[in-house]
């Protein structure tokens, strides 16, 4: 049986990408990859987010054909993997593509549920076609992004867009806007929302929206699951004094206080996008 979606609190980040920046060429067609889903799959309390594409600023984008051809390779590897009745997320900002990846899966496996982990945060034509194929679909999550991304072909440029100003009332704005259309689109009650931290924002923005987010959530339907996606982010490192010798592990260790302090703050379905699978028990062990 799929597990209530709001009772998850870990989404584990599986990049197959030769270029990311936090675990470059880690899962890139090796062993690697099947060795650690044979050790996760059995935890179907975690979402597993595969992307095929970086969208870190400094890599050149994809086309949607080398997106699917990763993905094909990917999915030769994992052939021999029990994936049934569990959640999984497909981190991609092409609804063709999300609709590629999850008919590819429901051949193979049973009984899953897809996220579409959309990043761009565009609300267009082509992705209205697709909710209002998916209305209902008790299968079916979509994750809605706050950025300043004009179009979803400039996503990997996203720091091109950042605005100056209150981003507090800017992402209040546009997120009661996107619960408008959500609702016409009867897909309300299927839609995560995500404050999408470190993309089109800057520093101080980042940081405004951490001290915020109890206030944004009680601003927003009260029902509504959140996602929250600290982990590797270049502003947590960026906050760490001068004279931090190893950047990467006391970034990592701030982003475990800070899951704790949002698991101490914030009440409702609230989720976490990490790259170590075991951060967000620990952040809930400081808590006990």
């Amino acid at each position: 049986m799929l597990p209530d979606f709001k009772t998850l609190k870990t989404m584990g980040v599986i990049n197959i990408t030769p270029n990311s920046f936090s675990d470059p060429q880690k899962f890139f067609y090796t062993q690697d990859l099947g060795q650690t889903l044979k050790a996760q799959s059995w935890k179907k309390d975690l979402i597993l987010d595969f992307g095929f594409e970086s969208t870190a600023p400094m890599n050149e984008s994809i086309s949607a054909e080398m997106e699917k051809k990763r993905f094909d390779r990917f999915f030769e590897l994992i052939a021999d993997i029990d994936l049934d009745h569990r959640w999984i997320s497909f981190d991609t900002y092409r609804p063709e593509s999300f609709l590629y990846f999850s008919e590819r899966f429901k051949s193979r496996y049973k009984g899953q549920g897809h996220l579409f982990n959309d990043v761009s945060g565009v609300l267009d034509s082509e992705l209205a076609r697709l909710l209002k194929d998916k209305a209902r679909d008790q299968s079916f999550l979509y994750l809605y992004s706050f950025t300043h991304i004009p179009d979803r072909a400039e996503t990997g440029k996203h720091m091109n867009f950042l605005r100056e100003g209150d981003v507090f009332a800017r992402a209040l704005e546009k997120f009661k806007e996107a619960e408008k259309q959500f609702k016409k689109l009867a897909v309300d009650e299927q839609v995560i929302f995500d404050p999408c931290f470190g993309f089109s924002k800057t520093f101080e923005q980042n940081w405004d929206l951490i001290r915020r987010f109890p206030e944004l959530k009680k601003s927003l339907a009260n029902n509504r699951s959140w996602l929250v996606g600290l982990s590797k982010k270049s502003f947590l490192r960026n906050s760490l004094p001068p004279e931090t010798t190893d950047l990467f592990t006391e970034a990592e260790k701030l982003h475990e206080r800070l899951l704790a302090q949002f698991m101490k703050e914030n009440n409702g379905h609230v989720f976490y996008r990490v790259h170590d699978f075991d951060i967000v028990s620990r952040a809930q062990n400081k808590l006990s």
